[in-house]
């Protein structure tokens, strides 16, 4: 059957369909989505049906405009983490290194997520600035560790074993405090890359301890995730709520109940293996397919009509204020039109202790996401679950671009982004072509800096709106893990229900008495702070010990066919061989023994 629910009309018939008058007979063919949806769901209940598999490419505009949807959902985090990085080395408002680090953050995720879908996991997943490692540079500033009161003759770092060293140096003007200070951020970045994500994938080590990670802890993992991520809502509706919910009405109203508008669109694409096959119209589900980009470009222009009309007040100190188009106007003239990062831009790297052991505890936290997120994305495009070699390779390639992004002066690593997955699952597009398209933009937008600013000045009450619908289906993503998992086992609702309340009353708890931890070593206090305080990886590291202590048949935890998983119908050449083996390889191992025995690449198979 025929999976491409994209319906097309006028294909050109083959000579043989001719009449004897030698006229083109031009039939419409308009397939019954609902019905052929129905019947498939019914032969293969576990898998998704697929527009564009993720060996299959879309048309050139229809990958672009999907491409900036998922561009949009990054900016976001990119430039909150930038700032907040200037922030913490104190540097003015309108100090040039803003912007050199919102431009290198944005370089940084478009060249990871190339990597990450070329070589890497092979699966299209959207690699973005890590949330986890937010919490070692706000706890660093609310601890006043570091400190912006004084910029003279001393650096007010002071920890563990770089007390000493630091007090011996000498800052002449604040510029090279900022610049010292990002340094420390990059240089212990790459450290704590090295010794966790580079390690674990690199050695294989990963790919066994994968195997304690089942359909509960995936679960309990994704939807703490989405339960934890509340607050950002929240923060952007709260600069104008009437522009948030309007944009909230329309993801809804997209997503849920237009999904069978049909637009034609007018192309021409061949198959030229069947020169028969030619599609001159396609009928395009564009409010399905196209949600995110329509509602932000509605609400988007909402916000400059209130502008112009001076609906918005002037004052910055007023909350609805954020909700301006024209509020972060210094970010985009600040932002260059060409600048390429490169390494030790902002000077040699640096070392601190306490932000190496803050940063090391960032990384297992995306480890636990990054691993969901390769199971979700596997199981939202139709494909095999990843195989150890994938994995190992997926996390190998997060830590080695985590060091890329410490040599240019990011301040931060990447991670897979959860949202990624949503935007799979209302647009049932899953190719790997998009996400490649999707990460040269956004290198394109870090090179030519005032088209990534301009992307980044989208108004907070516009992000906040399509938030509360792309949060709300991550978290009932997380819960569709629970399908073959025996929900009538006391076993496992008991070890679902604990993981999840754990993480949430610790997380919770630590923010209610944050003075609570005192150790007597300010280092191991922040960092136990920050592993607390992470819901997700306290609940997912709950679930696991749980999951794998308390007895169970594996049938009843749901890991019982997890290998046996059908291939998607997106796609004819969606296999478990095609979709996660890095191309070239396996003529590589018939030449070289040596590379059949490498942790993070395909096994040796005989053809």
């Amino acid at each position: 059957m025929d999976t491409n629910v994209y319906s097309s009309e006028n294909k050109c018939a083959s000579p043989n369909e001719m009449n004897g008058k030698g006229v083109l007979e031009v039939t419409s063919l308009l397939p019954d989505v609902a019905e052929e949806a129905h019947n498939e769901a019914r032969k293969y209940p576990d898998v998704p049906s697929l527009r564009y598999g993720v060996g299959e490419n879309p048309p050139i505009l229809l990958s672009l405009i999907l491409a900036i949807q998922n561009v949009m959902l990054s900016f976001g985090m990119n430039l909150l983490v930038s700032v907040t990085i200037a922030d913490l080395a104190c540097a003015d408002r309108n100090d040039p290194i803003r912007a050199k680090l919102f431009c290198t953050s944005v370089f940084v995720v478009g060249l990871t997520t190339v990597v990450q879908s070329a070589v890497g996991i092979r699966i299209p997943i959207l690699q973005g600035v890590s949330g986890a490692f937010l919490g070692p540079l706000v706890s660093m500033k609310t601890a006043g560790v570091w400190s912006c009161d004084s910029t003279g003759d001393m650096d007010s770092v002071s920890m563990s074993s770089n007390q000493t060293l630091l007090q011996n140096v000498t800052m002449a003007t604040k510029q090279e405090l900022v610049y010292y200070r990002v340094t420390q951020l990059q240089g212990s970045l790459m450290v704590s890359g090295l010794v966790t994500e580079v390690f674990l994938g690199g050695t294989g080590l990963l790919g066994y301890l994968v195997k304690l990670v089942g359909p509960i802890t995936v679960c309990v993992t994704i939807t703490s995730l989405g339960l934890s991520l509340y607050p950002i809502p929240i923060f952007y509706c709260s600069k104008y709520l009437p522009v948030a919910v309007c944009g909230t009405l329309m993801m809804i109203l997209f997503v849920m109940y237009l999904t069978r508008i049909y637009v034609t669109i007018p192309t021409i694409h061949c198959n030229r293996k069947k020169a028969t096959e030619c599609n001159r119209n396609t009928k395009l589900p564009i409010f399905q397919t196209f949600p995110l980009f329509i509602s932000v470009v509605i609400t988007w222009a909402l916000c400059g009509v209130l502008t112009l009309a001076g609906v918005f007040p002037d004052d910055p100190s007023e909350p609805a204020y954020g909700a301006r188009t024209d509020t972060r106007g210094d970010l985009i003239t600040l932002s260059p039109w060409l600048f390429f990062p490169y390494p030790g831009q902002f000077g040699p790297p640096r070392f601190n202790t306490a932000i190496f052991i803050g940063f090391v505890s960032s990384y297992l936290s995306s480890n636990v996401e990054s691993i969901g997120d390769y199971m979700i994305v596997s199981r939202a495009t139709g494909t095999f679950p990843p195989p150890r070699h994938a994995i190992n390779r997926g996390i190998l390639t997060e830590g080695i671009m985590g060091v890329v992004a410490g040599a240019l002066g990011a301040g931060h690593a990447t991670t897979s982004y959860s949202d990624n997955v949503v935007i799979i699952k209302i647009t049932q597009v899953a190719s790997r072509s998009v996400m490649l398209l999707a990460g040269s933009i956004c290198l394109l937008f870090g090179v030519i800096g005032k088209f990534g600013a301009v992307l980044a000045s989208l108004p907070d009450p516009v992000m906040g709106g399509v938030t509360i619908v792309l949060f709300g289906l991550l978290v009932s993503i997380g819960l569709s893990s629970l399908q073959r998992v025996n929900l009538s086992s006391t076993r496992n609702l008991a070890v679902l229900g604990t993981s999840l309340y754990t993480g949430l009353v610790i997380s919770e708890w630590l923010k209610l008495n944050k003075d609570s931890i005192d150790t007597g070593y300010a280092s191991l206090d922040q960092v136990l702070k920050l592993i607390l305080g992470t819901q997700m990886f306290v609940s997912g590291l709950t679930s696991i010990i749980l999951d794998n202590t308390v007895r169970g048949t594996t049938e009843e935890r749901g890991m019982d066919d997890m290998t046996s998983f059908k291939t998607g119908n997106g796609s004819d050449t969606d296999t478990h061989h095609s979709v996660y083996d890095v191309p070239g390889v396996s003529q590589l191992q018939r030449k070289i023994p040596l590379l059949r025995h490498i942790p993070f690449l395909q096994p040796y198979r005989l053809e």
